[in-house]
C-alpha cells in the first residue's frame, strides 16, 4: 500500500480496525479545483473490510474489498484523475486503525503517528502526510464528521457518518 508518492505502509488485518460495523457516509473529496460528491456504504468486520463508493446517480466509482491479505477493487473510469484504491485503503487504514497496529505497521518506514484527542496526524521523513480532525458523537463510534487532508497526494475529503443499526 501506498500513503503518498513513494510511501509504502505496511496494511492492517480487517480485524485491527477500531469500528466493526456498518456505515453510511457523505464524502466530499477535492482535488486540486475537482470537486466530487460521493456516497459510501462501509462495512467493517473482523474478516473483512469492505467499501463502496457510488455518485449522485447511484453509478458505482469504487469498490474494494479487503481480505485475507489481498485489495480487491474495482475504479469507474469517470473518477478524477489519481485516485488510486491502495491511496483510499491507506488512507482507512491511517483513519480507522487501531494505534498499535497502526504504529507496528509503520515500523521501519520512516513514518510516525501522531494522536491527538480527536486527530491523528501521519508524519513521513518529518513531512506531514496525512492530516485528519474527528467530530464524533462518541470516540467509540463512527457517528460525526471527520475532515482529513492527504497532503502526500495532493486532496481533501469531508465525510459525514452515521452507523446502520439493525
Amino acid at each position: 500500500m501506498l500513503i503518498g508518492p513513494r510511501l509504502p505502509i505496511r496494511a492492517i488485518s480487517p480485524a485491527e480496525f477500531a469500528f466493526k460495523g456498518q456505515v453510511t457516509q457523505v464524502l466530499t473529496m477535492r482535488f486540486g479545483e475537482q470537486s466530487i460528491s460521493l456516497e459510501a456504504q462501509l462495512a467493517m468486520s473482523k474478516d473483512e473490510t469492505r467499501l463502496i463508493l457510488l455518485d449522485s446517480l447511484g453509478r458505482r466509482g469504487v469498490t474494494l474489498v479487503w481480505r485475507d491479505g489481498r485489495l480487491e477493487s474495482e475504479l469507474a473510469p469517470w473518477l478524477p484523475y489519481g485516485v488510486r484504491a491502495d491511496a483510499i485503503f491507506a488512507d482507512m487504514m491511517v483513519l480507522y486503525g487501531q494505534p498499535a497496529a497502526l504504529q507496528a505497521a509503520l515500523s521501519g518506514s520512516g513514518c510516525t503517528l501522531e494522536l491527538g484527542k480527536a486527530s491523528r496526524l501521519l508524519r513521513c521523513h518529518d513531512k506531514d502526510v496525512l492530516r485528519a480532525e474527528y467530530e464524533l458523537k462518541s470516540p467509540k463510534r463512527l457517528n460525526g464528521s471527520l475532515h482529513y487532508a492527504n497532503l502526500a497526494w495532493g486532496y481533501e475529503v469531508e465525510v459525514q457518518s452515521a452507523e446502520v443499526v439493525r
